[in-house]
């Protein structure tokens, strides 16, 4: 996993889309050129993406969109890690 994160780091960490015009599937259609990001963004890199340009939408700390469920297989030992996302319910079971 990037960062050496466990699975369950990996499927914690704070999410964002691009909410971009013509891309959504609503109507009206996608009006906008925005990036959807979490809270739990630093400030720092919330200050960073604005001071380029980028128009935000900050959402509340679990509110992204999706969910993600992660079974990691060492392959020296062949011990299974899991990682279940908090933004659902979701569990992570391997054997």
């Amino acid at each position: 996993l990037d960062h050496g994160s466990t699975p369950q780091e990996a499927v914690e960490a704070p999410r964002w889309r691009h909410r971009g015009i013509g891309t959504e599937s609503t109507v009206p259609h996608g009006l906008d050129d925005v990036l959807v990001i979490e809270e739990r963004f630093p400030p720092a890199v919330r200050e960073d993406l604005a001071r380029r340009g980028h128009t935000l939408e900050i959402i509340g700390p679990w509110e992204a969109t999706g969910s993600a469920v992660v079974i990691q297989r060492d392959p020296a030992t062949g011990a299974l890690m899991g990682g279940a996302d908090p933004r659902r319910d979701a569990y992570a079971i391997g054997w």
